[in-house]
């Protein structure tokens, strides 16, 4: 069984699943609802941001 977390996306609020593997500090997210490019910043506690446009982030 695979284990998954329900974030809100910061862009559109639209509530989501992500696979707990996929769920690691600097990790690039898509919202499955808008698009939005989300940025995993710290894992406890839960603390996500937007992608911004053109932001390099490697």
């Amino acid at each position: 069984m695979i284990e998954e977390f329900i974030i809100y996306c910061p862009d559109c609020r639209g509530k989501f699943e992500v696979a707990a593997e996929d769920f690691v500090e600097e990790e690039i997210l898509e919202c499955d609802l808008c698009g939005a490019e989300i940025v995993v910043v710290d894992v406890d506690p839960i603390k996500l941001r937007l992608l911004e446009p053109g932001e390099d982030f490697a």
